[in-house]
C-alpha cells in the first residue's frame, strides 16, 4: 500500500546570478514526525497534473509577494514577485479544492488561498493602517470560534508574526477563523478541510502548532483512505 502523500510547493531564490528553487527544512518534519511522506512539487514539469493526482494533501508554505493581479489590483507594495511560483501555488490549489483535498497554507500560503480563490489581500498592512503589535515577532491571536476547527484552540494563544502584507477579503465559502485586532490571522473553507494562517507553525513547539499539522495529515491520510475505498468497488 502506497503511503500518505503530501505535496509541498517550493520556493525560488535568485542568488549570485543563480535561479534556485527551495524549501525551508523545517516545514519537512512535521510530517517526519507523523510518518507522512512528501514530494517537492516540481515549478515546471509537463506532467504536473498527474503528480498532483497522487498527492492526498498539500502544504502552500510562506515565501514571497503575490502578483496583486491575481486580485484585480496594480502593485504598489508587493515586493520578490515570481510568475512560475504564482502559478504553481494557483494550480495547486484549484486542484485540491476541485477534488476536495486537505490543504494547508502558511504565510503567504493564507494569501495564496485568498487570492486565488478570490479574495483580496492589503499589501501593507503599515499603509493599510492595520494594528500590528507584536514585539519580538510574536503576539496574542483571538479564535473566534466560528468553525469546528476553532474549538480544538483556546480563546487566546500566542503566535509568531514574520509578515507586511495580510488577507483583506476572504474567498466565498470561508470563515475567518482567527485575528489579531484587525488582521486576518486564519480561515478555514466552510466544508473542507482548507486551512491557511498566517503565521509559521513551523518554527513554533507549541500545542497549537501540534494541533494544525496533525489537521492537514490526519485529513490526508481519510482521503487516501477514501480514494482506496473508491477504486476498490469501481
Amino acid at each position: 500500500m502506497k503511503a500518505t502523500l503530501i505535496g509541498i510547493v517550493p520556493r525560488t531564490l535568485f542568488e549570485n546570478g543563480t535561479y534556485k528553487v527551495q524549501l525551508n527544512y523545517n516545514y519537512l518534519i512535521p510530517f517526519v514526525e507523523r510518518g507522512i511522506s512528501t514530494i517537492i512539487l516540481p515549478l515546471k514539469d509537463a506532467n504536473l497534473m498527474q503528480i498532483l493526482d497522487e498527492c492526498d494533501g498539500f502544504l502552500i508554505p510562506g515565501g514571497n509577494d503575490i502578483d496583486p493581479i491575481h486580485y484585480n489590483e496594480e502593485n504598489t507594495d508587493s515586493l520578490g514577485i515570481d510568475a512560475a511560483v504564482d502559478e504553481l501555488d494557483q494550480k495547486v490549489i484549484k486542484h485540491a479544492l476541485k477534488f476536495q483535498k486537505p490543504v494547508l497554507g502558511i504565510c503567504r500560503g493564507i494569501q495564496s488561498i485568498a487570492s486565488f480563490l478570490g479574495g483580496s489581500l492589503h499589501q501593507d498592512i503599515k499603509k493599510a493602517n492595520l494594528q500590528n503589535d507584536e514585539v519580538d515577532h510574536t503576539h496574542l491571536v483571538n479564535n473566534l470560534n466560528t468553525h469546528d476547527f476553532c474549538k480544538n484552540f483556546k480563546d487566546t494563544f500566542v503566535i509568531n508574526s514574520y509578515h507586511h502584507q495580510a488577507v483583506k477579503d476572504i474567498p466565498t465559502d470561508f470563515e475567518v477563523i482567527f485575528k489579531h485586532h484587525d488582521i486576518i490571522e486564519g480561515i478555514h473553507h466552510k466544508t473542507l478541510p482548507i486551512l491557511g494562517v498566517q503565521w509559521h507553525p513551523e518554527r513554533l513547539h507549541t500545542s497549537e502548532s501540534k494541533i494544525i499539522f496533525d489537521y492537514l495529515c490526519d485529513n490526508a491520510r481519510i482521503y487516501k483512505q477514501n480514494k482506496m475505498l473508491t477504486h476498490q468497488f469501481e
